[in-house]
């Protein structure tokens, strides 16, 4: 729950505010950017109040999203949670993002062999209850080290197997399925994980039915260029192997990108993206 007496002061005066525990993971403001933005240090802040429903709308989201639990009001308004959020077909964005995973998003992806849980939210029964009737657990995919989160006790409610490659299973020792190399792996049918080592050892994607790639933090959209983007600054393990992982990705084809942090990219042509990925990789390797 926010607090009130720890608001940050560049909050605009107002019922919504942001208190000093945020953690600038942008989670929240990926949500509602023309709502939740920077202030001078860094921490993010309510710019201005919402006008109208849906805008309202958009703030509650920002506030399931919020890893701190930062984002409330001064009168405690309560609201039904809008999380599981369906974002396209069959992958719904869990919300109840963990601080343990910097705030990193994890989704439920509808398969007919079973759901997939493509990293961890913190615990939550309300969620463990939402995700049951959207069809349970079959398997967690964890991408990365950095975002198991509370992935054991999902896996320990539905009996779910956690899956984690090789290079971070040190991250996850109770996970029961790993991978290893660099090799494509099937998970489920129509479910392949793409080892993209570089951000850390042994990070992966995800690819759905050749159209929507799950890519961790390995590859990114940004809103202000409208385009693919990846970044060497948040590279916690080898920037030269994540671009060589990269180069590795484009030989299969996907039509959108759904990140661990930030938007969602719009769906677009599998050769348009092509071209996106290839025009990035000319451009980080000047």
């Amino acid at each position: 729950m926010a607090r009130l007496a720890e608001r940050h002061m560049e909050n605009a005066d107002g019922e919504w505010f942001i208190d000093r525990r945020c953690i600038s993971c942008g989670a929240s403001s990926s949500v509602a950017p023309n709502l939740v933005a920077p202030a001078s240090d860094g921490k993010f802040v309510i710019a201005r109040q919402p006008s109208g429903q849906e805008e309202v709308r958009l703030a509650q989201m920002a506030a399931e999203l919020c890893p701190t639990r930062s984002i409330g009001t001064r009168s405690r308004l309560q609201w039904s949670p809008h999380h599981p959020l369906a974002l396209t077909h069959g992958v719904w964005r869990c919300g109840g993002n963990a601080w343990a995973s910097a705030g990193g998003n994890s989704y439920l992806v509808q398969r007919p062999d079973g759901n997939i849980l493509v990293d961890a939210p913190r615990w939550s029964a309300r969620l463990a209850h939402r995700l049951d009737e959207l069809g349970g657990i079959a398997t967690i995919l964890i991408t990365h080290a950095d975002d198991v989160a509370d992935a054991e006790r999902y896996s320990e409610c539905f009996d779910a197997p956690v899956w984690i490659h090789e290079g971070d299973h040190g991250a996850a020792p109770f996970a029961a399925l790993t991978g290893t190399g660099n090799e494509p792996i099937e998970l489920a049918p129509g479910a392949l994980v793409i080892p993209t080592p570089g951000h850390t050892r042994g990070h992966v994607m995800l690819l759905i039915d050749a159209t929507m790639l799950l890519t961790g933090d390995s590859l990114a959209w940004d809103p202000a260029r409208a385009d693919l983007w990846a970044e060497e600054a948040v590279c916690w393990h080898s920037w030269p192997e994540q671009l060589a992982s990269l180069e590795r990705l484009l030989d299969h084809r996907f039509e959108q990108i759904i990140p661990s942090h930030g938007a969602i990219s719009p769906r677009m042509t599998a050769e348009h993206m092509h071209h996106r990925l290839a025009a990035l990789l000319d451009h980080l390797r000047v």
